[in-house]
């Protein structure tokens, strides 16, 4: 494949314009995985605004890379907390574990809660981005630990030669290595100040001792949505084993992610998203019918986004939602295909479709 996945940032991609040649099924591949670098660059100043009011007053629209802000208003990285003993937080870790009540009169509590009702410890213009250590081009840590998978998986020569164990061997590598400016391309570790919650349990339960292979958190136990970082950290494999059939290549794929994403919204991603790139790398059919067949395997949620915030408030964060509740919202479904929906409403309104502090959108931006 490009070079990039080893060598250079976002801001110096190799593609065939400058030299690198392949099969057309090679440039696919290319094209996903550079894309999804790319599209996660572009994305990164703008991560986790709920308000599309204040997506706009802050930043405008997006037609280029631009480099994140110092502060965020509806950040919740200073509520966000890191337990374990393997230092993975580095030089980020002053911003974690910043939350406690206990010091805070009730309406100090109010003033430094966020719009989901969690306690973040900050008022709204202290708030930290997520990603302000990074700069413009750059990629958060989860795209960063997919390349780190590309370029292991682009390491070994046969099928044999992948092994979970090794992999996880680099993972902890990687994580613990202090990150360096002048690395740029983010190779030897990632820069970034934010990190899944799931990447962050994965490393408290090995900090106590518990095998690599079994310090993956379970969404029985987890309510976030950032568990579908594990779905990203997967296309690696997706894009490395495209010539299996593919059943075996979801059950790759699946391996993969639950090596420290152990979740079955994870899983129900993965099984939509790797026979789409499958079909798109091999060309089997028109790339728009592919989509739609994606599209039309998955299912709107059957919560509404105003029932959503309501709860999120309600019970002052959605890590006060009882378990069997969270588990619902995110796992019970609607009949209405996600493809029916899209065609439904491509002319609305963005806030009208998705949102969160105001109006009566169909969809939350809620985690």
């Amino acid at each position: 494949g490009p070079p990039f996945f080893g060598t250079a940032p976002c801001t110096s991609v190799r593609t065939r314009s400058s030299g690198w040649m392949g099969s057309l099924e090679e440039e696919r591949v290319a094209g996903a995985l550079v894309g999804m670098a790319l599209g996660d660059a572009l994305a990164m100043p703008v991560h986790w605004y709920y308000d599309v009011r204040k997506l706009r007053a802050a930043v405008g629209s997006v037609d280029g890379m631009l480099a994140p802000s110092a502060t965020h208003p509806e950040s919740m990285l200073s509520g966000m907390s890191y337990m374990g003993a393997m230092d993975i937080l580095h030089d980020k870790a002053k911003f974690y574990n910043e939350a406690s009540r206990a010091s805070w009169s009730a309406k100090d509590v109010d003033e430094r809660s966020d719009g989901h009702g969690n306690f973040v410890g900050r008022r709204e213009a202290d708030r930290v981005h997520y990603h302000q250590s990074l700069r413009k081009g750059q990629n958060t840590a989860t795209v960063a630990i997919a390349r780190l998978a590309t370029r292991y998986l682009g390491s070994r020569k046969d099928d044999y030669a992948y092994k979970p164990e090794e992999y996880l061997d680099q993972l902890v590598e990687y994580m613990l290595t202090a990150p360096d400016k002048a690395d740029v391309g983010q190779l030897r570790n990632h820069d970034d100040t934010y990190l899944d919650v799931w990447v962050r349990r994965f490393f408290t339960s090995a900090s106590v001792g518990v095998p690599l292979a079994h310090c993956a958190p379970s969404q029985r136990e987890s309510w976030s949505i950032g568990s579908l970082d594990g779905v990203v950290m997967a296309v690696p494999v997706v894009a490395a084993y495209r010539r299996d059939p593919s059943p075996i290549l979801v059950a790759r794929a699946i391996e993969h992610h639950s090596l420290t994403h152990r979740s079955v919204a994870v899983s129900a991603g993965v099984a939509a998203l790797a026979p789409l790139l499958h079909g798109l790398f091999l060309g089997v059919r028109a790339p728009d019918d592919l989509v739609l067949e994606a599209m039309r395997a998955l299912r709107l949620p059957a919560i509404t986004g105003p029932e959503m915030r309501e709860s999120y408030v309600t019970h002052r964060g959605p890590g006060n939602i009882p378990k069997p509740i969270k588990w619902q919202q995110h796992m019970v479904f609607s009949q209405e295909s996600l493809a029916d929906f899209c065609l439904a409403h491509l002319d609305d309104d963005l806030a009208d479709v998705a949102g969160w502090a105001v109006g009566t959108a169909r969809l939350s931006t809620a985690c």
